[in-house]
């Protein structure tokens, strides 16, 4: 087993097929949404122990996400 520290960028947008999960009147992903949004993408790298928006671009809509995951080797 493999731990491991990642980042990604993710959208706050909610996709075509998101809109159900965005507050209504935008397309932002309510707050439950985004963070299944994120645990979704966590997944694809590992199993995430713990996980942190640390920053939040307004211009961009994304969120930086930092992560402590686990893989097997």
């Amino acid at each position: 087993m493999q731990t491991k520290l990642i980042t990604l960028e993710v959208s706050l947008q909610a996709d075509e097929d998101q809109l159900r999960e965005a507050i209504p009147g935008t397309k932002m992903l309510r707050s439950d949404a985004l963070r299944s949004h994120i645990e979704a993408k966590l997944t694809a790298h590992g199993s995430p122990l713990r996980w942190a928006i640390t920053h939040i671009n307004p211009v961009n809509q994304t969120a930086h996400v930092e992560a402590v995951v686990t893989t097997l080797v």
